[in-house]
Parts: C-alpha cells; sequence; structure tokens
C-alpha cells in the first residue's frame, strides 16, 4: 500500500484544485440562482458577471478534473516536461480515436465534446460508428494513458543510437511508441464501453423497474457516488435526472416531462409541490448538511498539535461552510479513495442505505436545475430553508433533520474509529505491533523521543540525539516521505500515522512505570 499512497501526496494539488472549482462554483450558483431570492437579490451587473466568470472556471475545472490529474500524474517523476509533453499527445491521440473506434450503439451521454474536439458525421461514413464527440472515459482514460506514457518513456530510454530510424532521438521515440498505445487503448476502450454500457442499461431498467423499492434506490445511491468519482457521473445520473428512467409527468397543458430533477424544476416553477419527484435527491441534504461536516470536523481531532490545528482550523471552517451551501462530495472521496480507502467504503454503502431509507420513508426533496450533471450542486443549506418556511414540507425536513443529526453522529464516530484502530494493517504489512517497534529503533530507541505529534497522514517525532537515527528502516515500514522539520522529524505514513502514534506513546508509558 506504500505505493497507493504515494498518490495522495502527489494529487494534492490537483484535489485543491478541485476544492476550488467546488468553492468557485458554489459562490456563482449562490449569486445567480434564483432560487435564492428569497434571501438576497443582487442587480449589480458587475457582481453578477464576475458571479458567472467564476462559475465558468469551477465548471471547467470539475468537467476536466481527471485531465488536470493527468497532468499531474504524468510529471511526478524527473523529467517532467518531456513527459507531460509525450503525455498530451497520447492523451489527445487516445480522445481522437475513440470517435473513429466508437459504436453506434452506445447512447448520447456516452460522448462528450472534450476540449471542443468533435468531426462531422459526413466525415465518419466509412467507419462503423457515426458518431461525433470523443467517447467519455474519464478517470479510466486518465489512468491508461498515464501508464503508457510512463511505459512508453521507459522502454525510450532503452533506444539504440544505432539502427535504422537511428535519426530519431529517445523523446522522439517515446511519443511514437506512445501513440501507438493510445491507439490500441482507443479501441480496447471502446470495444469494453459496449459492454460497459449493456451492463448499465441492464441495472438502469432494474433501478427503474420499481423505482419505489428501497433496493432499487440503492443500488442507484452506490452507482451514483462510484461513477461520480470516476468522471463518469452522467453515465447514471442523465437517465434519471433528465430521462424517462427517472419518472414522467404530464402538465396541465399536456406536456410530458420526463425525469427526477426535471420533473421537480418545472413543479416548483409553477408553484407546485412535487408528489413523485426528489427520490434521487434527498440524501444530498443530508450528507451535505450533517454527514460531511461531521467527518471533516472528525478529521481535525485527529490532528493532536496545538499550533498546526490553529493553523488549519480556518480551511476545516471553510470547508464546512463550503459543505453547508455547494457540497464537497467530489474531493472528499477521491480524497478518501487515497488516503483511506475502508472509510469510502463505508461512504458509499451509508449513501446508498440513506437513498434506500428516504424511499422506504417515502420522504423527497428535490433542487431546481438544468444543465450539466457534472456541475449539479444538489442538497444546500439555502434550498433546505426554503422547504424549511414552506408548512407543505414539514414532515419532509423533520425527517431528514433527524436522520441527518444521526448521520452527523455516525459519521464522526466511524471517522475516529478509523484512525484510532483500523488504518495502520491497511497501509502497512505486516502488525500495528511490528510498524511501531521498527520506528522506535529507527528513532534510536523509546530514550531518544522527546515529544509524539500526529495528524491524518504523518507522524512528527522530536528526538534528543539525531545521530543516532536510523532513518533507512522508516521506508521499509511504508513511510513515503521523511522531512526534518523545526518541529522535529515528520514521517509520512499515511492514515495509520494516529494508530502508530498511540501505539509508541504506551510503550513510552511502559518505560516510564518500569523505571
Amino acid at each position: 500500500m506504500k505505493r497507493w499512497h504515494t498518490f495522495y501526496e502527489v494529487l494534492q494539488l490537483p484535489l485543491k484544485m478541485l476544492f476550488l472549482a467546488i468553492l468557485f462554483l458554489g459562490i456563482g450558483n449562490l449569486i445567480t440562482n434564483s432560487v435564492f431570492s428569497p434571501y438576497w437579490s443582487i442587480d449589480n451587473q458587475y457582481v453578477i458577471l464576475f458571479a458567472e466568470a467564476i462559475s465558468k472556471i469551477g465548471n471547467f475545472l470539475v468537467i476536466y478534473f481527471p485531465f488536470i490529474f493527468f497532468l499531474r500524474l504524468v510529471s511526478r517523476k524527473s523529467n517532467g516536461i518531456t513527459t507531460i509533453l509525450i503525455g498530451l499527445m497520447g492523451y489527445f491521440t487516445f480522445i481522437i480515436f475513440t470517435i473513429f473506434f466508437a459504436s453506434s450503439t452506445l447512447p448520447t451521454n456516452a460522448f462528450s465534446s472534450l476540449f471542443g474536439i468533435s468531426l462531422p458525421s459526413s466525415q465518419l461514413i466509412a467507419f462503423a460508428g457515426k458518431i461525433q464527440y470523443p467517447v467519455q472515459t474519464g478517470m479510466v482514460g486518465v489512468i491508461i494513458i498515464t501508464i503508457s506514457t510512463r511505459l512508453a518513456y521507459k522502454q525510450s530510454r532503452n533506444k539504440s543510437s544505432y539502427g535504422l530510424f537511428a535519426f530519431v532521438d529517445r523523446d522522439m521515440w517515446a511519443m511514437v511508441i506512445n501513440f501507438i498505445y493510445a491507439v490500441l487503448a482507443a479501441f480496447a476502450v471502446c470495444f469494453v464501453w459496449q459492454y460497459l454500457f449493456q451492463g448499465i442499461d441492464q441495472m438502469s431498467k432494474f433501478i427503474a423497474s420499481d423505482i419505489s423499492n428501497p433496493i432499487n434506490i440503492f443500488v442507484y445511491g452506490v452507482s451514483d457516488r462510484l461513477f461520480s468519482v470516476f468522471g463518469l457521473g452522467s453515465f447514471i445520473r442523465a437517465p434519471f435526472w433528465y430521462g424517462s428512467l427517472g419518472g414522467s409527468w404530464i402538465n396541465l397543458v399536456g406536456e410530458s416531462i420526463a425525469g427526477d430533477v426535471s420533473i421537480w424544476t418545472t413543479m416548483i416553477s409553477q408553484n407546485l409541490v412535487p408528489a413523485t419527484a426528489g427520490r434521487f435527491i434527498t440524501p444530498y441534504y443530508v450528507l451535505n448538511l450533517f454527514a460531511i461536516p461531521g467527518m471533516i470536523w472528525a478529521f481535525y481531532t485527529v490532528y493532536t498539535d496545538k499550533i498546526e490545528k490553529r493553523r488549519i482550523r480556518l480551511f476545516f471552517v471553510l470547508a464546512t461552510l463550503l459543505s453547508l451551501f455547494a457540497g464537497t462530495l467530489l474531493p472528499l472521496e477521491i480524497l478518501l479513495i487515497l488516503l483511506c480507502p475502508l472509510l469510502f467504503i463505508f461512504h458509499i454503502t451509508y449513501t446508498g442505505m440513506l437513498f434506500g431509507l428516504f424511499q422506504a420513508l417515502k420522504v423527497a426533496l428535490g433542487f431546481s436545475f438544468t444543465g450539466n450533471t457534472a456541475i449539479g450542486l444538489p442538497g444546500n443549506i439555502l434550498e433546505f430553508m426554503n422547504f424549511v418556511r414552506n408548512p407543505n414540507y414539514n414532515h419532509a425536513v423533520i425527517t431528514i433533520a433527524i436522520v441527518g443529526v444521526v448521520s452527523l453522529i455516525v459519521y464522526f464516530l466511524v471517522t475516529k474509529m478509523y484512525f484510532k484502530y483500523l488504518a495502520v494493517d491497511l497501509f502497512n504489512s505486516g502488525t500495528s505491533r511490528r510498524v511501531v517497534d521498527k520506528t522506535i529503533e529507527a528513532m534510536g530507541g523509546t530514550s531518544n523521543i522527546k515529544m509524539l505529534q500526529a495528524s491524518v497522514n504523518r507522524i512528527t517525532i522530536q528526538v534528543f540525539d539525531p545521530s543516532i537515527l536510523k532513518l533507512s528502516i522508516l521506508a521499509d515500514l511504508g513511510a513515503t516521505r521523511i522531512v526534518e522539520t523545526r518541529a522535529g522529524y515528520s514521517i509520512d505514513y499515511g492514515a495509520g500515522s494516529t494508530m502508530i502514534k498511540r501505539g509508541i506513546e504506551k510503550q513510552l508509558r511502559a518505560v516510564q512505570k518500569g523505571t
């Protein structure tokens, strides 16, 4: 798991950019969305233009977050600019060739106008798939092309300066190899995507066969979060938010409205109380307003250094406010996958349970939205407060509040329990006792340890005599980074850092009692 944890270190900046993108979307939404007119009304054109501008930035960063991750992944080794250029060539080759290899049986939501790339259908007559846009592959395509780029670069370093193509230097050879890999990858992905969408179609039909069944909605909730994390949320959301699988409603003039979100948005705009919509949105109010803030502050309590806690407190306040007003699910879920996968499994399972529970209780609250499903921000506090003010939603509001408080407590306690008791053996080979013993040995024994502090991913140890340290031992235990700071030696053990600190403290107390 050491190699896996290095991805957390590498992808911290893209995660921060994704967090900033959600912040921009949230601010833009609060200023421009007419739903919040009961709270404020802004007529200043410059403020509105600013809000629209940062919304566009947030929109771009969220939609293209797999590409941002890709740039960071291919640059993580030496010679970064070279691998970035080789990777860019491979990535654009990959997405362009998916246009040619895509099957015409794929639904429209399988495609996306990435970077404005498209081809007129008339130019594709010779191909089996007459599709205009690239296939949407999200993080899957990013992972494949990252691997192909690194492999092509490595193979090009072994190129001989003699032979038929001796005039081609190593970097150019890497581009040629990666081009070939990218074309093959495009063909393979398009082939697999046919079967992926067959599976999605079967799953969607199962869910839609009885959307009043809690089990069916549970399946939707789990799949929604899984697909969203991989940048493929539209695969599952579009048919239910805007398609017939999410239900249909005929208005007073005989128009048929399809999709859960479309029905809710239309009925709210006509001052009607939706009775058959909102089931695909309701759990987001619990997650954003209660559960995620509970997890955020459980993370905060893991930090033991008072100075560091004061330094990061404002960020946790901001993260909580962002969860309340816009939602931080996507960056948080990616963080969980990289840092503590077991918590991610708990989270998506609990999310599915919330979908099933609210369906069983016949409680539904939707949100008004029209647009790309990737940038929808369901479940914010202001929209919830609109329902609080409306007596027609009293039962739903009270039920969501009760479930929300329980969820806040559950998320807080489960997160705390994970870092205290479950993290080490998931991220390090061997038992937690072995890691503790070897860490003490590396730091010169218990008598050389002066002070200990821990955070969610690292432990900081102050020692009396640095000359007797054996830091090489730490790398074998799974430490991904060791840095000497003013506070001591910062050792990155990942999520197991808190357990290791507690284990060392236990041995220190035992030694003190023995003396």
